[in-house]
């Protein structure tokens, strides 16, 4: 991404900036100016923010700063940030809102780490850079440690020796290196666990052991010739698993249902008969009479009733009772008369509107036509005509036309101006007109569409008139024949109170006639029942219920010896599934006892190897203690040092305390460098720069420091982004850093962007950073915001122009 370039900036509505600006950014140098408040600092920070996703600045002064980025009386914001990578463009953006900030699209962390603290340096930074270095201490977390990590490469030296560190002490290699503690504890775990593995196994045989002696006394029980023991289980599964025991319970609980019910029967027979008197034939003989009187009178009327209304509702099935089929039909066919009446009646509506809506859309069409025929009469340049003539009467001082220079009294005796004004009264009221005919046309046009539409949608739904003739008379048939069924409904009462008497008879005597003959039948039933179980059938003087107290008795006996097979096969079932348990838990617990050995044998086999390599460790730490110390001397003296050196000195000639980092000369594990002055004559160091040098110069060591670290990494991001960065400079400073930034940006490839408020340091660095190769650019950016409009961003553009006056002098 090293050729990557700043391309164009967008902002609306960001910290003081009000509205929306546009600041072109593709040149080499971007020079920006503006008054304070008016929006650099702003303007800048929009780019670390479109870049990072956040502003570092802020950040450290309020820990809520993104509720505060939305100008004050906007809505909503955003920042669009483009960038040019040869052919391909890139956007980053960031959207604004009360709540905070939504970042859109942004630089990887790795590269928006390199833009905050090696490309961007904001005002708030400048006068805190020295001491944000000389505070780091020596904590791998700190700015200054990570600087060196990053530009020495020193990451895979610290991580060995932070790493190394805990060998020392094997109390600490406990605690830290991963494993050490785990695998010791692992051994002392598996010592107990293969202890109590061990003695969980001998607790299971003893179970398994004491099951199958239970197991074979169930068996001699239950008279099985299988022999028990742990390689016959299945054998003993499926003697147990028979089912001639289950059966023979199943056909005694069979065979008590039965006589649980004949007696039932019996006693029902009993009490019926001895309770109940046979129903007089006459009483049966009247109700069937009265019936048939009523069905002969009213049955064919009621008949073709039930089929007329069949015939009106074929899909609803009626009751066959006669009372309830008058409630049903009657509500039916009051719910089909309601749904008919809806329609025929939105029917007819529908008919009539669509007759209205017709006439209203002629009536429109011919007012449209009026319209357009006015409106052919009416020239529609008749208010561009009249403004004319308007502007031109302050021309008019005589009768002479300042058109044509024509004496206006050889045409007419009125005066020139007269005739103008008469000219543009008239034109004036035919715009007014004109204006007016326009509105009611539209008004017009809209009022056919919308009719158009009805006149559609009426006609896709509107039945024909023989449709709504034909409801109609199915409407009127469906009233008639609820009246007919309403002046039935007594009459269908009464039938149905006749017919249920004749029913309700006609069962009665069945009944009672059945009742008389089903003692003899029970008996023989009994009988019958008593000699499919194997016992004598009944004597001629035995009772009912000494034979059934008989037959009961044998059937428990029965039942309780079958119960007790029963339950014996169920326990040795319960106990081969004990066994067979017990058997899978030894199994598993022999798997552990052989998995937990051989993990006790690794583990102490790891400690053994783990010492081993804690031996190598302690001397590959003092190997790497010795080379980190010399490479961070080495290049702390050799590179940074000369570096911030080199341009401390270029920008402050004359001052003779020069800052730089103190390397202890001893061997240090950490990095221990310390902020400095040295003399240029030589001697022993000085305090540091806050104490030997002057304001100004205290500015210009933090400047040079931070163009020292940006100098001093690989390039990632070829920018240099420094806001208003000369406030302490004095002139010849400000001439050094303008020849500073020349050589940055024409030299070193970089792309500076430097923002200024003084107006007269605006031109100056404006002339020397001017194009001075055909490949060369500088754009100036001069914002400026009133109190009540919104900012503005005005660009220059300067490019390389070949000095052709001394050509032509020569």
């Amino acid at each position: 991404m090293s050729d990557l370039i700043l391309k164009s900036l967008d902002v609306t509505n960001f910290r003081s900036i009000r509205g929306h600006i546009h600041a072109p950014l593709d040149a080499k140098v971007v020079l920006l100016h503006g008054e304070n408040g008016a929006g650099k600092t702003s303007l800048l920070s929009a780019i670390e923010l479109a870049l990072t996703g956040g502003v570092q600045s802020l950040a450290s002064a309020d820990p809520e700063y993104e509720k505060q980025l939305l100008f004050r009386s906007a809505s909503e914001g955003s920042i669009l940030l483009r960038t040019l990578e040869e052919k391909f463009e890139r956007t980053f953006k960031a959207n604004l809102n009360a709540n905070g900030v939504e970042s859109v699209d942004a630089l990887d962390e790795k590269e928006a780490a390199f833009f905050r603290e090696r490309a961007f340096l904001p005002q708030s930074l400048l006068g805190q850079l020295l001491q944000i270095y000389q505070d780091a201490g020596n904590d791998a977390s700190s700015p200054l440690a990570q600087f060196v990590g990053k530009l020495l490469g020193l990451d895979r030296l610290d991580a060995l020796e932070a790493g190394l560190k805990p060998l020392v002490d094997v109390r600490n290699v406990r605690k830290i290196v991963d494993g050490w503690q785990a695998t010791e504890n692992e051994k002392t775990r598996l010592d107990r666990l293969l202890a109590d593995e061990q003695q969980r196994r001998d607790s299971l045989n003893e179970q398994i052991q004491s099951a199958l002696l239970e197991l074979t006394n169930l068996c001699s029980s239950l008279e099985f010739s299988v022999k028990v023991g742990e390689d016959t289980l299945d054998e003993v599964t499926e003697a147990l698993g028979k089912t001639s025991d289950s059966d023979a319970f199943a056909q005694l609980t069979d065979q008590q249902r039965r006589l649980a019910s004949i007696n039932r029967e019996i006693d029902e027979a009993q009490s019926a008969t001895g309770s109940e008197a046979l129903p007089s034939p006459t009483n049966a003989e009247d109700a069937s009479k009265e019936f048939a009187r009523w069905d002969a009178e009213y049955g064919p009327r009621v008949t073709s009733l039930r089929g007329t209304v069949e015939s009106m509702l074929p899909n609803i099935s009626m009751p066959s009772d006669l009372s309830q089929f008058a409630d049903e039909a009657v509500k039916r066919l009051r719910t089909e008369q309601n749904q008919l009446t809806g329609r025929v009646s939105q029917a007819r509506a529908e008919i009539a509107r669509y007759a209205t809506a017709q006439d209203e859309r002629d009536v429109a069409l011919r007012q449209r036509d009026t319209i357009d025929e006015e409106l052919a009469r009416l020239s529609s340049s008749a208010g561009s005509l009249g403004s004319v003539l308007a502007e031109m009467t302050s021309f008019l001082v005589d009768d002479i036309c300042p058109v044509c220079d024509r004496n206006f009294s050889e045409v007419s005796k009125g005066s020139l101006a007269e005739h103008v004004h008469s000219k543009v009264r008239a034109l004036s009221a035919s715009a007014e007109r004109l204006l007016t005919l326009g509105r009611t046309r539209g008004e017009v046009q809209v009022t056919i569409e919308r009719l158009d539409r009805e006149i559609e949608s009426i006609a896709a739904r509107r039945l024909e008139e023989n449709v709504v003739a034909e409801l109609d008379r199915r409407r009127a048939s469906i009233e008639a024949l609820i009246v007919d069924i309403e002046d039935m409904i007594e009459t269908l009462q009464a039938g149905a109170r006749l017919r249920a008497a004749d029913i309700a008879a006609r069962r009665a005597v069945s009944g009672s006639q059945s009742r008389h003959v089903s003692l003899a039948a029970a008996r023989e039933t009994l009988s019958a029942f008593a000699v499919s179980i194997g016992t004598t059938a009944l004597d001629e003087g035995e009772s009912f219920q000494a034979a059934a107290s008989r037959l009961e008795e044998l059937l428990s006996a029965q039942v309780a010896r079958l119960e007790g097979r029963l339950s014996m096969r169920r326990s040795g079932a319960t106990h081969l599934d004990n066994i067979r348990s017990a058997m899978t838990r030894r199994q598993g617990v022999d798997t552990e006892i052989s998995s937990d050995s051989a993990s006790w044998k690794s583990a102490d086999l790891a400690l053994e190897q783990a010492q081993g390599l804690r031996d190598q460790g302690l001397a590959i730490r003092s190997a790497v203690d010795k080379i980190r110390s010399a490479i961070i001397r080495r290049e702390f003296n050799d590179r940074l040092n000369r570096l911030w050196r080199d341009l401390f000195v270029r920008l402050a000639p004359s001052e003779p305390f020069v800052p730089a980092f103190r390397i202890p000369q001893s061997s240090t594990q950490r990095l221990q460098p310390k902020l400095i002055t040295e003399h240029r004559d030589g001697g022993e160091a000085g305090g540091t720069p806050g104490a030997m040098l002057s304001a100004g110069n205290l500015n210009t060591a933090a400047l040079t420091l931070f163009i020292a670290l940006h100098l001093s990494v690989p390039k990632e991001l070829p920018w240099l982004v420094l806001d208003d960065p000369v406030q302490s400079m004095d002139d010849v400073h400000i001439a050094h850093f303008a020849a500073l930034l020349r050589t940055l940006s024409k030299e070193h490839g970089r792309q500076v962007v430097i923002a200024v408020h003084d107006r007269q340091l605006f031109e100056y660095l404006k002339l020397e950073l001017s194009p001075a190769f055909p490949d060369d650019s500088l754009l100036t950016l001069e914002l400026s915001r009133g109190p009540r409009r919104d900012s503005v961003c005005l660009s220059t553009r300067l490019s390389y122009k070949e000095e052709t006056a001394l050509f032509v002098a020569a």
